[in-house]
């Protein structure tokens, strides 16, 4: 036993100290309970605008614990731990670990040693692991009671209940739910023992009186009393000890020495001493709320929801991730493919049982001997253990339907000793007993392993601000500064996907990654938000993201002098992509508090304001658009890029509308110019016009082999125009790219398209 509370405890504390405090699920509701307490102003009300919330209508005991351990600290600081990031993306599940996963912001003030109130917090969570520890110790006793001639079942039992990742994670957190399972399992425990039969007397098949007294009647309602007053759904905890007293004597046959007067007095007794501890608190809610439990009160302050049992049942994927290993508020989670195994291991688990149940009722109604993994089905312990887990899973599913939400699995564990052992009895069953250790083992081992990569690879990167370089093949410097505080030092682009001139490339619905190098000159006096932005050439938004530096890892407050670090921005491309473009990357400031939100001014060395570009990405459709010119041609330019034909509408004397539609044949490196003579009858030109084709939408040197590109003009209004001349050429040097073949009239490196 002790092995395993020791592992419990270290892996315990590793979540404890890699999880930023307030980032637990309602940890920013718990404490300022505590404080509340701790500072001698008595149980908080549950009414609105308070920091505890909801969480006021939660009975005292294990805020009470936390508060007299930590009174003498101050903790008057605790506002500076509850800044609020305002780009959390709540539940979330993230493309990037570390992409603001944190719901406050987090500086020196949370630095180990710890003080002030990140001490009393960090207290908070130790008192939740120790309880998880006594929960721990709990169920490995009531596994060796319940079945003592199989310790590689208490074994396989304990490690899953002590390596769980969600309950120990849930036993680190500030919160009331680990006392919860630990006072269930402690009375479970004490139930059992007090209700032991002699195993002499059972071995000789004769009836024996169970030593229960008055005493051990008020002992649980004592511990049943003192698990109500630390959660309201642990009332389910009297309705074990109720079952326990009933099922252990009409089990073994001990009512007819038992009157049944008595037992209703021992149940009697127990209530009385549950009534005597929390009667104050339910007649307190009463006085206050109206309501005995104030359930209503708490959902009106959380926020309600709906869901029915075919909805939940439609969700029970999620419920069992809910269960094993999601962090934070749910959003970091382990890859999906574990959860899968895990669902497997349930099921098998769930199935084993019901055969060794099926087996020990056939075999053991004829009288037949039974192979050893069956021998070990105790068909008592069984209903006792299925009757504390479907007690449980009853409470979740209420719950749940009330507030539409599955997350809420930390309501089952006061019941995951019953669940643990459940699903081992069915894994045992299965398994040959030479092999039952290894098995557990290998329980132990696996799920280990799960909480040595939530640890490492999960929660620790949320929550660490990565420090990368820029190093893409488009990087680029880039040398802006705002506030003469943070000056922007370069930039790039990185996407899933190139094309074959290694140009970033993106359709809609992909995320491409903004890559952006800081410096920090001097700290600024408030957190500013940085904005990152995909814009069209003609300057619409195709993608948006805000966020705080360090993707809410680096408030800028809390940033020092000299500090350089680089930040990547997911974007998600939203924006229909009907045809290619080149968009621009753009990173701004701005003071999220403000009343407009408007960007700060990005000044250049010479202090001029300048667009604070680091990069290009080419956004491109799917599937890529099949056009028809209406004429048909074939221009060869330079063997890299042709003409394929075009499209001409509009009166001619008054304008006309011409569509060129390119094909890129090789791979082009230089973004060319076209231009557009507007001829009369005798050839001589009334009107030109220059420019990139589709107007700098969509540069040549982006284009990639194979690709076809409508190319839309708006020629002007001109009498006598009877044709139009068209060539490419080069802005750097003049050069015209040579038509080495043609369909139409060609002449000095360009053609020539009738208009009559």
């Amino acid at each position: 036993m002790g092995a395993w509370v020791i592992l419990f405890m270290g892996l315990g504390l590793g979540y404890s100290m890699l999880t930023p405090i307030f980032e637990n699920s309602d940890e920013t509701l718990h404490y300022p309970y505590i404080k509340h307490l701790a500072d001698g102003n008595g149980l908080p009300l549950a009414i609105p605008g308070q920091p505890w919330n909801q969480e006021a209508t939660q009975p005292p005991l294990y805020y009470a614990i936390v508060a007299a351990s930590t009174f003498w600290i101050d903790t008057d600081n605790l506002p500076e731990h509850l800044q609020f990031n305002p780009h959390w993306l709540f539940t979330e599940v993230r493309s990037l670990i570390n992409d603001n996963q944190n719901r406050v912001l987090h500086g020196p003030m949370d630095a180990f040693p710890f003080r002030r109130a990140a001490l009393a917090i960090h207290m908070g969570r130790w008192w939740s692991l120790l309880f998880g520890a006594i929960t721990v110790a709990c169920s490995f006793i009531i596994y060796r009671q319940m079945f003592p001639q199989s310790l590689a079942l208490a074994n396989t039992a304990t490690a899953l209940t002590a390596l769980t990742p969600q309950f120990i994670r849930v036993s680190a957190t500030v919160s009331n739910d680990s006392l919860s399972a630990a006072l269930a399992a402690l009375t479970v425990l004490v139930a059992l023992n007090f209700t032991q039969p002699q195993r002499q007397a059972l071995a000789h098949g004769r009836r024996v009186a169970i030593k229960f007294n008055a005493g051990h009647a008020l002992l649980l309602g004592l511990l049943a009393g003192l698990a109500l007053l630390t959660k309201l759904s642990s009332l389910t905890t009297f309705l074990l000890v109720a079952f326990i007293l009933f099922w252990r004597l009409l089990f073994l046959g001990e009512l007819h020495r038992r009157p049944w007067h008595k037992l209703f007095g021992w149940l009697l007794l127990a209530g009385a001493m549950l009534l005597l501890l929390n009667g104050w608190y339910l007649w307190r809610n009463y006085q206050l709320y109206g309501e005995w439990l104030a359930t209503e009160t708490h959902l009106n302050l959380a926020g309600r929801g709906t869901l029915s049992i075919p909805q939940i049942w439609q969700l029970r994927a999620e419920i069992q991730r809910a269960y094993w290993a999601t962090f934070g508020w749910g959003q970091i989670r382990p890859p999906e493919w574990t959860f899968v195994l895990l669902r497997w291991f349930v099921s098998i688990g769930l199935l084993g049982l019901l055969l060794g149940i099926i087996a020990k009722l056939v075999q053991g109604h004829k009288n037949r001997p039974l192979p050893l993994n069956l021998a070990q089905i105790n068909l008592e312990h069984i209903i006792l253990l299925l009757f504390w887990a479907a007690l449980n899973l009853a409470l979740y599913v209420r719950w749940v339907m009330e507030v539409g939400s599955v997350s809420h699995t930390r309501l089952i564990f006061p019941a995951i000793t019953a669940i643990s052992l459940l699903l081992a009895l069915g894994w045992h069953t299965l398994v040959p007993p030479r092999f039952a250790g290894w098995f557990g083992g290998g329980v132990a081992t696996g799920l280990l392993a799960l909480n040595i990569y939530s640890l490492g690879w999960l929660i620790g990167p949320a929550f660490t601000p990565t420090n990368q370089q820029i190093s893409e093949p488009t990087s680029q410097r880039v040398d802006v500064t705002f506030l003469d505080s943070l000056t922007l030092t370069g930039g790039s682009i990185t996407v899933a996907a190139n094309d074959q001139n290694d140009r970033p490339t993106a359709t809609t619905g992909d995320t491409v990654l903004l890559n952006a190098g800081w410096q920090v000159r001097q700290p600024p006096a408030k957190n500013y938000s940085v904005s990152a932005l995909l814009l069209a050439p003609d300057g619409s938004v195709l993608a948006h993201r805000e966020t705080y530096p360090g993707l809410g890892l680096r408030p800028t407050r809390y940033l020092q002098p000299g500090q350089q670090f680089t930040d990547s921005y997911p974007l998600t491309v939203a924006a229909a992509i009907t045809e290619p473009l080149v968009a621009r990357a753009v990173i701004g400031l701005f003071d999220f508090d403000s009343a407009d939100r408007a960007g700060l001014p990005a000044l250049d060395a010479g202090g001029s304001p300048v667009t604070p570009v680091v990069g290009w990405v080419k956004l491109i459709p799917q599937p890529w658009p099949g056009y028809q010119p209406q004429i048909p041609a074939n221009i060869n330019f330079g063997d890299s890029i042709r003409l394929i034909g075009y499209d001409l509408t509009g009166a001619t004397e008054i304008s006309n509308s011409l569509t060129l539609y390119w094909q890129s044949a090789a791979p082009v490196t230089e973004d060319y110019t076209l231009f557009i003579h507007l001829l009369d009858a005798g050839g001589s030109v009334i009107a030109q016009a220059d420019g990139p084709p589709t107007g700098s939408v969509y540069p040549t040197g982006w284009w990639r082999p194979g690709e076809t590109i409508a190319d839309r003009h708006a020629l002007p209004a001109a009498a006598g125009v009877a044709a139009v001349r068209l060539g490419l050429y080069s802005p750097a040097t003049g050069q015209r790219l040579p038509v080495l073949a043609s369909s139409l009239p060609a002449q000095d490196n360009s053609v020539i398209i009738e208009l009559r």
